[in-house]
């Protein structure tokens, strides 16, 4: 068990990474905003590892025939491809952000709407993770629009309940099923999160530090300049000393070593500036 685990995740790590050189190799590229890149990586990662588990899902969904989940599924894997398309062609973020974070939460409400209103944590989570995507990857106006859709969804639920009006329920997903596939589900998706989200979260960190690390360099190379010029002046002044104290010009050695005193106390509070420390 444990190999044949190992070989799965193997053959998804090839598919993962061929599929991240194909679809966002060269978009990457075209942007030095370590922000934009690490949000395009973000949508790729949701998009792919989405498909995957929706994937998975339609299995179940072919055992259990759900009629309504047998068609969802695949529009929803459809309007996935169609958002890996848009980052390919270098559509903005925002924009593939928008579409995919919208798909992922529409689709997902008509799903439920068909299967008794089902508010259990294979819909709720996606619907969370979706307004978050959008947070990130758009800005906050949108997702708080998003979030309203939902919250409107949840509302027309509620009178559905509360009234007992009845609507078309698609066969195959029984109360038992439900209990067993929820523990399952929710992992698959917090596992998702994990990936998506979380690795989102871990390259923003990463791009802070090495932008940090770009930054000190720079700084160092600055300081080093600044500190060279001083040293230079110090010790031509050093050796017009040497000079004027061996013909005896004690006025021209006094300027010297007033120079080299200017000098270094120049150099001391350029190091002392809080703008050059590091």
């Amino acid at each position: 068990m444990p190999k044949l685990f190992h070989k799965c995740w193997s053959v998804i790590k090839n598919i993962y990474l061929n599929a991240e050189k194909m679809v966002i190799g060269n978009v990457i590229q075209r942007t030095d905003n370590l922000y934009e890149q690490a949000k395009i990586k973000l949508l790729f990662d949701y998009a792919f590892f989405y498909i995957i588990i929706l994937s998975c899902l339609q299995i179940v969904n072919i055992i259990a025939q759900n009629l309504v989940n047998l068609i969802v599924i695949p529009f929803m894997i459809s309007m996935l491809i169609a958002g890996l398309m848009l980052i390919h062609k270098g559509v903005a973020s925002n924009k593939v952000g928008s579409f995919i974070s919208l798909a992922t939460l529409i689709t997902p409400m008509f799903s439920s709407l068909f299967n008794e209103q089902d508010l259990s944590p294979k819909y709720t989570m996606i619907w969370v993770m979706s307004i978050l995507l959008c947070y990130i990857t758009v800005n906050l106006r949108t997702a708080l629009i998003w979030s309203g859709i939902l919250c409107a969804y949840l509302g027309v639920v509620a009178y559905l309940k509360v009234n007992q009006l009845q609507i078309f329920v698609s066969p195959g997903y029984s109360p038992g099923f439900q209990y067993l596939a929820n523990p399952i589900v929710a992992g698959m998706y917090l596992l998702f999160l994990i990936r998506a989200l979380g690795q989102y979260y871990r390259n923003v960190i990463r791009m802070q530090h090495w932008n940090m690390m770009e930054q000190q360099k720079q700084q160092l190379t600055l300081v080093n300049q600044h500190l060279t010029k001083q040293f230079i002046l110090v010790k031509g002044f050093s050796k017009s000393g040497r000079t004027a104290f061996s013909n005896g010009e004690l006025e021209l050695l006094d300027t010297c070593f007033s120079e080299i005193e200017k000098q270094c106390k120049t150099a001391i509070d350029y190091l002392n500036d809080p703008k050059v420390r590091l």
